[in-house]
């Protein structure tokens, strides 16, 4: 036996050191030192460095924001680097420069497919390019090529973002990186999914852990001006330590480490004190044309106090993805939740991975016996396995619905899915009279879907930003559940004014919920009338005050009406169709879309057609909050390979070192 043993110890021994030894010494990542290449015959080169600068100037509810990517070159060849940049999904991007050194090119706009092509010929060409493009709402991928040997090209993004106040509370979300998102299973629809020609199945690319990357990459410096006209009670940040310094004007936002480690998004929070008047508007003259945004907020009180019983549905997403942090916050929600349901109310609770699974077979009245078994069940549940949406939400959306009752459904996800169309047009096809009411968990959640699906939904989305923030959160969301809305919202403007207004289909209102419309008219009117039903018919005569002149509100509305022309491939309209209009659009308000790209030309050569270009796909940051398997330059594989033979090993050892039965 001991000689079969010992032959088992120097087989595994050899092949230990073969998978240690399997790359040249000389390409062996050192420490602090991360490196890549393009394929397996490619030369190793060190990861390209990427940093941010973000500036931030907020006027009232329009925040202006210019990001800056740095990308440095540490290697000895010439490089082209990409990266996928998550923004804010409401962002109207509008602005694109490259600078390489003095040098600053200014990007142009060109159909998606022409300006891929100039940028390939410029790589070609050796001239330094650059190329942004919208992968997904809020998500777009940057490339630079041919940076030279110990160069640093930045790439800087405009945009303009219209924010929106929750009670009078306003917030700006800046991010930072991404949850990694699920490849969702085929599933049966209703209809066929419409076909999307730019859609792509993963344009994230790869995540990497902080302890892979270069300690002089993925740092963000922010720099961010807050004026809202007067001095604000509290300027916050439930993500990152801050201080906020009032010069008489406005506040100058310090960040208490600038720059940050990019693994989570940043958030900033301030409270407006209640206003009198129950319209702003925001307005800008382009040419003979009027741009106006408007904020109405005609339900500061329920109109009605009558209480519908209620058959609210509560989801929770126990995937791989909501492990640690994650899972904890979706469970104290989803808790505190179930303690807000009045006796008269029905519910059940469904929770969802790879399979999902129902507490009851169909809703319960919420008595204190049903109440607690749901809490006990809930307290149980752990994350694991795969993020599987579709299938729980048709469930969910297709149950018979009460008489009598108000269905809600109560969705807590972090959004990390990579089908959003898909789940987006499911919702659509089956929501009938039910609403969808979205809770967002995690460091750097999918914000565009979640707030999509509520908006499609009829209902609101609830971020969690921190564990100490749940409460004060799902207390907001159900007092929005618990009141009146209006529904059936609709504008009459004064006789002689024509316009252009998005979103076409106005969403329910809730109490403490601002109504923002985008519109384009040919003149300002002095007053407008707002048409509702709660459940009786209800109007109300709105009078406008001054407009307040602001840049970027025609951007905005242009945005408005490329999202409203997206929203129609979802409910089954052809993407040739739609597509033009869209074009139309981008092109004439110098947006980026799904069908146009930003590119930027260096018109000197600066590399040798026969020089060669190394290209590098730049990873994200892993969320601080997200679990995931570590990999290091051996890959996963290899780790598993080495730890099957190491406790082969050991199981060796062991039995050598048994002693003898007697």
């Amino acid at each position: 036996m001991k000689p079969v043993i010992a032959w088992i110890l120097i087989i595994s021994s050899l092949f230990c050191q073969h998978l240690l030894a399997s790359e040249p010494d000389n390409q062996q990542p050192q420490t602090g030192l991360f490196l890549l290449r393009a394929n397996a015959q490619s030369d190793w080169q060190p990861a390209l460095l990427l940093n941010t600068d973000v500036d931030v100037q907020i006027n009232g509810p329009i925040a202006q924001v210019r990001v800056r990517q740095h990308f440095a070159n540490p290697g000895d060849a010439f490089a082209e680097g990409s990266y996928v940049l998550p923004l804010s999904e409401n962002a109207a991007v509008h602005g694109m420069t490259l600078d390489i050194g003095e040098r600053k090119i200014v990007g142009q706009i060109h159909e998606k497919a022409e300006a891929k092509a100039i940028y390939e010929q410029a790589k070609r060409n050796g001239q330094s390019t650059g190329l942004t493009e919208q992968q997904r709402p809020n998500l777009f991928r940057t490339s630079v090529a041919n940076i030279a040997a110990g160069e640093q090209i930045t790439v800087t993004l405009e945009y303009t973002e219209l924010l929106v106040p929750d009670a009078n509370k306003y917030s700006l979300r800046l991010p930072l990186t991404m949850t990694p998102r699920y490849a969702a299973k085929p599933q049966a629809s209703d209809q066929p999914a419409p076909h999307s020609s730019t859609s792509q199945a993963h344009p994230e690319g790869s995540i990497i852990t902080a302890d892979e990357a270069d300690t002089a990459s993925h740092q963000a410096r922010l720099n961010i001006y807050l004026d809202q006209g007067m001095q604000l009670e509290q300027v916050r940040s439930p993500s990152h330590q801050l201080s906020a310094d009032y010069d008489g004007r406005g506040y100058g936002i310090r960040l208490a480490q600038n720059p940050v480690r990019m693994d989570r998004d940043f958030l900033l929070e301030w409270q407006m004190p209640a206003a009198g008047n129950q319209a702003a508007v925001f307005s800008e003259q382009v040419g003979e044309d009027h741009y106006a945004l408007l904020m109405l907020s005609p339900a500061a009180q329920p109109v009605s106090s009558e209480r519908q019983p209620r058959e609210v549905m509560l989801i929770i997403d126990t995937s791989g993805s909501m492990q640690g942090e994650r899972i904890r916050q979706a469970r104290r929600s989803l808790i505190h939740a179930l303690g807000r349901l009045q006796p008269e109310d029905r519910f059940n609770v469904l929770e969802f991975n790879s399979y999902h699974s129902m507490l009851f077979r169909e809703p319960q009245l919420a008595s204190p016996d049903n109440l607690a078994q749901a809490s006990q069940w809930v307290a149980g549940l752990n994350a694991d396995g795969g993020t599987e949406m579709l299938p729980v939400l048709r469930d969910a959306l297709s149950q018979p619905n009460e008489p009598g009752y108000l269905r809600q459904l109560i969705f807590i996800t972090d959004g990390s899915v990579s089908n959003e169309q898909a789940v987006l047009s499911m919702i659509h096809q089956r929501l009938r009279q039910s609403r969808l009411f979205t809770v967002g968990i995690g460091a750097a959640p999918n914000n565009y879907l979640l707030r999509k699906a509520a908006e499609l939904g009829r209902g609101q989305f609830t971020p969690i930003n921190e564990s100490e923030g749940v409460t004060e959160a799902m207390n907001r969301l159900f007092e929005k559940l618990e009141s009146p809305v209006l529904t059936n919202l609709s504008i009459t403007l004064p006789e002689g004014i024509q316009a252009e207004i998005w979103p076409e289909k106005l969403p329910d209102l809730y109490a403490g919920q601002p109504l923002v419309v985008a519109m384009k008219l040919n003149r300002m009117p002095e007053q407008i009338t707002l048409h509702g039903q709660q459940p009786e018919p209800w109007q109300q005569e709105l009078k406008l005050p001054a407009d307040q002149q602001h840049n970027g509100v025609a951007r905005l509305w242009a945005r408005s009406k490329i999202e409203a022309l997206m929203d129609q491939i979802k409910r089954g309209t052809d993407e040739s169709k739609v597509r033009p209009a869209v074009l139309e659009v981008a092109l004439q308000h110098q947006l980026l879309s799904n069908y146009t790209s930003f590119v930027a030309v260096e018109q000197v050569q600066v590399r040798d057609s026969n020089t060669p270009l190394h290209s590098q796909q730049i990873a994200n940051l892993n969320p601080v909050d997200h679990r995931m398997y570590p990999q290091t330059s051996l890959g996963l594989a290899r780790i598993w390979s080495l730890s099957a033979l190491l406790l082969l090993a050991a199981l060796a050892l062991l039995f050598w070192r048994r002693p003898a039965h007697a």
